[in-house]
């Protein structure tokens, strides 16, 4: 696992709170670097949203999982890259042509605006799935894992930047796609914490030991007494 600095691997997730709330959560935790921003947050607040937390110097994975045809995920790519957020999702779904044509619309929309290009991640299998309902209500029978692996070599021969995966998958995807791939996992929980709507989880520090590049907590923080507490607890814990 990589040593350096364990705050720039810990991705806050502020979907539940709105920006007065999240404000004050980061004031509280001034050392927290890596903000999501979800279509809770973003449709609540709106772009402005953004401008607020890159003025306190926050790096922001803008979570919206685009899912369209080529031509609106292209278009909505090179708009959002224009807000210089550092990362953003695609849903690998949408199949390789809307991938190459995303990725290409963020570099153009971030050198328009005279920013930096953000880092394009592909979602391969929500964690919120479990392998029943992945089975049942979707009638697919392959394994969750090898949809996985599938829609990040997608994500990867499209050019993307990396995938979003369960701390589960992130170790066969290291060995396939390399140190370069970034590998973004949600579904991360404390020992004690609750799975909430979440079915394939695991605790920071074995999460990226497997692999995974930065992880994404939310509830764990967001929810705790002392947030802050609980943050610098993560950080020990993978350092």
């Amino acid at each position: 696992m990589n040593k350096s600095d364990p705050a720039d691997k810990v991705i806050l997730a502020v979907d539940g709170l709105n920006k007065h709330q999240a404000l004050s959560l980061l004031e509280e935790c001034p050392k927290i670097k890596w903000i999501k921003i979800g279509l809770e947050l973003f449709s609540k607040e709106g772009p402005e949203v953004i401008r607020i937390f890159k003025d306190m110097n926050k790096k922001i994975f803008l979570d919206l999982k685009f899912h369209d045809i080529p031509n609106t995920m292209r278009n909505a790519c090179y708009e959002i890259s224009r807000l210089g957020v550092n990362i953003i999702s695609l849903h690998a779904m949408s199949g390789s042509k809307a991938l190459k044509v995303s990725k290409q619309a963020t570099i153009e929309g971030a050198e328009n605006a005279n920013v930096e290009h953000p880092l394009v991640v592909g979602v391969t299998v929500l964690t919120s799935l479990s392998k029943e309902e992945f089975r049942d209500d979707l009638n697919i029978s392959s394994s969750i894992e090898e949809n996985v692996i599938r829609f990040a070599r997608i994500s990867y021969e499209a050019g993307l930047d990396g995938c979003v995966c369960s701390a589960w998958e992130a170790e066969k995807l290291r060995l396939a796609f390399g140190d370069k791939f970034q590998l973004i996992t949600p579904g991360i929980r404390m020992g004690n914490d609750t799975k909430d709507d979440q079915s394939r989880v695991m605790n920071p520090y074995d999460a990226l030991s497997r692999g995974s590049s930065r992880i994404v907590i939310g509830r764990s923080i967001t929810k705790s007494p002392n947030p802050n507490e609980v943050f610098e607890e993560i950080c020990k814990q993978i350092s």
